[in-house]
């Protein structure tokens, strides 16, 4: 083809492309125009089931066509449809109808449009079940408290006695404690006279990072393979008692659809959890409490016309397992304790521990635990808790350890299923005879080899629960002992209850001298009398070395009270032994006294316990406080009932103040009075108080109560009538109103006064002689009251 043709082809193809195009333009952009001219704005209510109807533009058109704004969808809980938008003005608007199973009902004559979703295009609801409110920590006030328990015994002629006392200093900063014990007496001749220190500590809590910081005396954390052994230095270590509310295990969630609004109640074990209203559309409740074992967890969703629909699921969650991203830790550093209760400062080696735990996801927990002690042994492991479902929980342990001439390993596999009716647990740990850690016994015979423990459990019904355990312990250069033991309960109700329990303990015989086999058996019936008082008949029999004589032993017994009151026990059996033991309970200390016969010895005791407390600058005798206590002081009123979460516990003293022991540390204590028995003089602005101590701290709750002298009178003007109602009566500053007849009531009016009536168009004076003594609401009778003439 000549050149001249194919330059005119191209030039003709290029024109007639340009020419194509600029249609194509002109006709989207008339498209457009026309479509822009069909949809117009217009205001209407929109409104979805659950949901009260809003004021919206939207756009609407000739043909049906309904668009709403995006930004408008939120506001009826639904996500904008999978379509193109339409562009409007810069903004973008849909179809609800896009939604699939959406419908759309437009009542022209009120202007309103109803959009009927379905309950699964809603957004979902997320709700958290109700917790506990962690109260402010309320600061210790400084004090002290010393617990003391003083002892005397005799048996078989031969005098014992001692004592123990624990001084406490407590203030803002901690808490520092000291305890010791004295002996004295023994065989004659040998005499244990001495006294020993036993623990000296300073403790600081941190509530708001969940730590506390001991120095002195104290206990490692051997996780969950290592010993806990006793040592002199400083520990600082996560806890989770600082916050009783926290629950540690994962947390259950559940969900669901409410397809109209509804009420949901969350059952767990069926006990009631939560309740919620719910609007329509899907929803999610979780930090649900849950209970160790397997269980259920329903979901009833009730709506207004009383429809239900129940969802159940199942679950297994055990205290092994930590909640995701949760971490527990201890750090240990000192010297081990040695010859502990027998000597004061007798410290070993230099001991170092490291304990660190942390959920990793709802179902796997992962420890790590180290050890170090100078001169002795050192170990470090590993140890995962894998949850199997709602099967159960698995246990691996992984370390290796040794002294300074070897090492060795230790490994070990466990497994535990708690079930509503049927529990069962196994666990069995290895160590090689090179394997050694932190506080084993001194003699290497003794080290334990292989442990192995099964343990079942299980209903029976009317016919009680039956449980049996098997444990098997190897040792280096000992014999191997196994135990085999059965229980079997069974409850009658209000006659009482029976209990069966049968051991069998066996020695394998492969080491000379080794103990005999032996066994024993205890058959217990109990009979409840009341709440407090019960009669025991149990029987017992044994054969072989180590094993109970055979006897049967009639028991009644009385517990004591919480607070002040006695209790007693008194037993005898077929051999000729008895026990008598009587206990009373004062609220400044307790006493029990025991006389007793077994296996031919007699003997006799007695046993003095209570405390001493120092706080807002008084002194006071109490019963042993192991927890946190309380001072209530009421302004000096004397006599007033004093009540911890609703429960008279004790009165104020003549001073107007009262001890409260053994309060929960770290957890709302609701301590109240009642204005009722307040004096008649007296006003209260609170009469609760919500103390929430530190550990083993005192602290002081202040009632604002106020002396105010009141009394009434009946005023009248120079004729005899009484002062108008309404007027004011000015005294000391205050205004109080006349009622009916003119009678008033006033308050501070503790002395001769004189005071001023005044009411719409006249005033009067008058004075008031002084109260009556001993009167806290004197009637001080009809008072006349001298007109004053206008300037």
């Amino acid at each position: 083809m000549p050149v001249y043709s194919r330059n005119r082809v191209t030039r003709a193809l290029q024109t007639y492309s340009g020419v194509l195009l600029l249609a194509l333009c002109f006709a989207i952009h008339t498209a457009r125009a026309t479509d822009a001219a069909a949809l117009s704005e217009a205001v209407l209510e929109v409104s979805s089931p659950g949901i009260p109807g809003e004021m919206m533009v939207v756009l609407r058109g000739p043909d049906g066509q309904f668009l709403m704004e995006e930004g408008d969808f939120a506001k009826l809980r639904l996500k904008p449809p999978p379509t193109a938008p339409y562009l409007y003005e810069g903004r973008r608007y849909f179809d609800p109808r896009g939604i699939p199973g959406c419908q759309l009902h437009i009542d022209e004559s009120s202007a309103l449009a109803v959009i009927t979703p379905p309950a699964g295009a809603l957004d979902t609801t997320h709700l958290s079940s109700a917790q506990r409110q962690h109260p402010d920590v309320t600061p210790a006030s400084p004090g002290a408290f010393l617990n003391y328990q003083l002892s005397a015994q005799q048996i078989d002629g031969q005098n014992i006695g001692g004592a123990f006392a624990e001084l406490g200093l407590f203030a803002g900063a901690g808490v520092l404690t000291n305890t010791a014990v004295a002996r004295y007496g023994g065989p004659a001749g040998a005499g244990d006279n001495s006294v020993v220190r036993l623990d000296s500590t300073f403790t600081r809590d941190f509530p708001d990072s969940l730590e506390t910081l001991s120095v002195g005396d104290a206990i490692s954390d051997g996780g969950s393979w290592g010993n806990a052994v006793r040592y002199a230095g400083v520990r600082w270590a996560r806890n989770f008692g600082l916050r009783p509310d926290l629950l540690t295990t994962p947390l259950l969630a559940t969900s669901g659809t409410a397809t109209v609004p509804s009420t949901v109640d969350v059952f767990v074990n069926n006990q009631l959890v939560t309740s919620n209203q719910l609007p329509a559309g899907p929803f999610v409740i979780d930090r649900l409490p849950t209970v160790t074992g397997t269980g259920d967890v329903s979901v009833v969703v009730r709506d207004a016309l009383g429809r239900e629909q129940v969802l159940t699921q199942s679950f297994y969650t055990s205290p092994i397992l930590l909640a995701p991203g949760l971490s527990q830790y201890s750090v240990n550093v000192g010297s081990v304790r040695d010859d502990y209760a027998l000597a004061s400062n007798h410290y070993g080696g230099l001991l170092s521990e490291v304990s660190y735990r942390r959920g990793i996801t709802d179902g796997i927990t992962l420890e790590g635990h180290g050890e170090y002690l100078s001169g002795d042994a050192h170990a470090a492991g590993l140890n995962a808790a894998f949850a199997l479902g709602k099967i159960g929980v698995v246990n691996v342990t992984a370390a290796s350890g040794g002294d300074a001439g070897s090492s060795g390993f230790l490994s070990g596999i466990g497994f535990e299923h708690r079930g509503t009716n049927t529990s069962f647990i196994a666990n069995s740990a290895w160590a090689s005879n090179e394997f050694s850690q932190v506080g084993e016994p001194t003699d290497p015979a003794l080290r334990m080899r292989q442990r192995t423990l099964l343990q079942t459990g299980t209903g029976l019904g009317r016919f009680g629960s039956l449980s049996l355990a098997y444990v098997r312990q190897t040792y280096r250069e000992s014999p191997a002992q196994q135990t085999l033991s059965v229980t079997d309960s069974v409850s009658f109700g209000r006659f009482g209850s029976l209990n069966l329990t049968v051991s069998r303990i066996h020695t394998a015989a492969d080491f000379p001298n080794a103990a005999q086999d032996s066994t024993s058996a205890y058959l217990i019936f109990i009979v409840p009398f009341d709440g407090r008082r019960a009669a025991t008949l149990t029987s017992v029999s044994g054969s072989g070395a180590g094993a109970p004589q055979n006897e049967v032993i009639a028991t009644v017994a009385q517990s004591p009270p919480v607070g002040p009151g006695s209790g007693y026990r008194f037993s005898a059996s077929t051999a000729g032994n008895y026990d008598a033991d009587w206990r009373q309970q004062w609220s400044g200390a307790d006493l029990e006294v025991e006389a007793a016969r077994n296996q031919g010895l007699d003997g006799r005791s007695a046993y003095l316990t209570g405390a001493m407390t120092f706080l807002d600058g008084q002194l006071n005798t109490t019963r042993a406080i192991n927890g946190s206590f309380a001072m209530v002081d009421v302004a000096g009123v004397p006599d007033v009932p004093v009540y911890v979460e609703n429960q008279l516990t004790t009165h104020t003293d003549a001073s107007g103040k009262a001890l409260l022991y053994n309060l929960r540390p770290y957890e709302a204590n609701r301590i109240s009075i009642t204005p009722e028995d307040l004096p008649l003089d007296t006003t209260i602005d609170a009469t609760t108080a919500i103390m929430a101590p530190p550990y083993r701290s005192g602290v002081v709750a202040r009632f604002p109560v106020e002396r105010v002298r009141g009394g009434t009178f009946r005023l009248i003007t120079d004729d005899g009538t009484p002062v108008p109602v309404g007027a004011l009566v000015k005294l000391k500053g205050e205004a109080f109103p006349v009622v009916m007849d003119g009678v008033v009531y006033v308050k501070g009016f503790d002395h001769g006064m004189a005071a001023e009536a005044s009411w719409k168009g006249g005033s009067c004076r008058f004075r008031l002689e002084p109260p009556p003594p001993g009167d806290p609401l004197p009637d001080m009778g009809t008072i006349r009251c001298r007109t004053v003439k206008a300037d």
